[in-house]
């Protein structure tokens, strides 16, 4: 006999399945991001080579690629460890079940604020290497 509680969990792992192929979703806009990222640090230089913080740039864009790259391998494994579940909710679950689903979400968190970041920062620093632009009543 099904009870409302065995279709609540049913539905509750739905939702975690569907969350993880969101998350895929994101990697990829954050991908985008990332290749962005790398084409602005190839194009502006600055006017004085010493003031380049390409390589700083560069390196952290490089780290950020690799941790989506590990994502984009640990989501799928999470969703073939969440199948057997959804169709059979007599299985057992145990705390790798949430603890799997929780660094993953946390990771997923982690990288997006680490983007944000080295977007404001890479934007401030091209800002400030680049030509100001002149009054253009002129």
């Amino acid at each position: 006999m099904t009870t409302i509680a065995d279709i609540e969990l049913e539905t509750e792992l739905q939702e975690m399945y569907m969350q993880a192929t969101h998350w895929l979703q994101d990697i990829s806009f954050l991908e985008t991001e990332t290749h962005f990222f790398k084409s602005i640090i190839v194009r502006y230089k600055p006017a004085v080579a010493a003031v380049s913080r390409a390589d700083e740039f560069t390196a952290k864009v490089i780290h950020q690629m690799n941790r989506l790259n590990e994502l984009k391998v640990k989501i799928p494994a999470f969703h073939a460890f969440l199948e057997p579940f959804i169709g059979d909710i007599n299985q057992q679950m145990d705390l790798e079940f949430l603890d799997r689903y929780n660094m993953l979400q946390n990771e997923l968190s982690s990288i997006f604020n680490n983007i944000r970041t080295t977007k404001k920062e890479l934007f401030h620093y091209t800002e400030s290497i680049m030509a100001p632009v002149s009054d253009l009543k002129a």
